[in-house]
């Protein structure tokens, strides 16, 4: 992902996005964030955005069915999963959803920037 990219991140806890945000900003990429899965597919319907870091355990909808709505409509579309745990999923029902990078909390902010860069 080139620097300028809109990046979205769908995470439930203030912190994190805005930790994860100002990270972002600073590197020169543009920030959409939402609150949890179901407010993340609005904004995917009403903007561009060139990819998605969104947190795996959320109320409403979580990463997961978040990102199976999304790879169905646009398979090639980036999404990066974030989780403080996965005890709900496992790590093949992860990757059966197309996920392009899966991060464990606390992420480390330059590895962050570094699989974006790459995708």
């Amino acid at each position: 992902m080139k620097i300028g990219s809109k990046i979205l991140i769908v995470e439930d806890e203030d912190l994190h996005r805005l930790i994860i945000r100002k990270k972002l900003e600073d590197k020169g990429y543009a920030v959409i964030e939402a609150s949890d899965g179901k407010a993340g597919l609005e904004i995917l319907r009403t903007s561009h955005v060139d990819l998605a870091i969104v947190d795996l355990e959320m109320p409403i909808m979580n990463g997961m069915e978040f990102t199976k709505w999304v790879k169905e409509i646009n398979p090639e579309f980036p999404v990066v999963i974030i989780t403080g745990h996965a005890t709900n999923f496992s790590p093949k029902e992860i990757i059966n959803v197309n996920v392009d990078a899966f991060m464990h909390k606390p992420i480390d902010l330059d590895e962050l920037i570094k699989t974006i860069e790459r995708l």
